[in-house]
């Protein structure tokens, strides 16, 4: 009996040695790596004002004339329904959190949907909008 208790510990010793010795060699992936997890999530108008900094790009997806006639300070515009919208989108850094709003949300969210698994690990889709935005008395440009 003694023997048999000897010959398994040593078993389970060995495995746990060989066990150890494995991972030594698995290093930990980078920022970069397709293994992060992306988050897409809709945020309301004071949360997306929290995330706003030099960490982040404002994408506003409403059109020229929506932009024009006021907007959130520092946000890049790119229309929607634009040609070239995915092409334009994809060149902004990606390294950074994208906050995406329209007028009351529907493009926004869309963009949000055709933007996730496109490199970007974090989106943020402005519920309400910029009309939410205004209604909650945040400061907009003109």
């Amino acid at each position: 009996m003694k023997i048999v208790k000897q010959s398994i510990i040593g078993i389970l010793l060995a495995s746990v040695s060989i066990s150890c010795q494995f991972n030594e060699g698995i290093q930990p992936k980078d920022d970069n790596s397709s293994l992060q997890t992306e988050t897409a999530k809709d945020i309301s108008p004071q949360e997306f004002q929290k995330l706003i900094g030099e960490n982040s790009i404002v994408l506003d997806v409403r059109t020229a004339d929506e932009y024009n006639a006021g907007h959130l300070e520092g946000a890049v515009n790119i229309d929607f329904f634009s040609t070239n919208f995915m092409d334009e989108v994809l060149k902004l850094d990606k390294s950074k959190i994208l906050l995406i709003h329209c007028a009351s949300g529907g493009r926004s969210s869309k963009a949000m949907s055709q933007l996730s698994g496109k490199g970007f690990n974090y989106l943020y889709n402005m519920l309400g909008g910029f009309g939410a935005w205004k209604q909650s008395n945040l400061p907009i440009v003109k």
